[in-house]
């Protein structure tokens, strides 16, 4: 039997009052249901969960995450392409800020960035999904 590789990302979803920080990906890739997400990655060999929520906040916006972060999603499927399957696993976690004492400042993985509200014509349904519960 062939081993299935395992993906397991992490994704902050920073919140400041009715706002959201979504992330413009600077080299967009049609692969991805649109150019703006909130911002995360993938975890790398020998990392826990947390250790990669800090990172790639650390990494894509500048954001040192201090507090308990609360999950709010989880992900678990198999995902098949060009024959190859693997394991997609994904946790969303929320992260309450004040926007006005979060400095952010992006990588070269991303252009731009935007606080919006659910009801923003950025917040797309693949956006909504992830803040649902929240």
């Amino acid at each position: 039997m062939k081993k299935t590789k395992t993906e397991i990302v992490v994704t902050g979803i920073l919140k400041s009052k009715d706002h959201y920080l979504i992330v413009e990906r600077a080299d967009y890739d049609e692969t991805y249901p649109s150019p703006w997400e909130f911002p995360g990655g993938h975890l790398e060999e020998g990392e826990t969960i947390i250790e990669a929520l800090k990172r790639e906040l650390k990494e894509e916006i500048n954001y040192d995450l201090s507090s308990e972060p609360k999950i709010t999603n989880f992900y678990d499927e198999i995902r098949e392409k060009g024959g190859n399957k693997s394991h997609f696993i994904e946790l969303d976690f929320l992260i309450e800020v004040d926007k006005e004492k979060v400095a952010i400042e992006l990588s070269f993985e991303h252009s731009s960035y935007k606080w919006i509200t659910k009801d923003s014509e950025y917040m797309i349904d693949f956006l909504k999904r992830k803040i649902q519960n929240i």
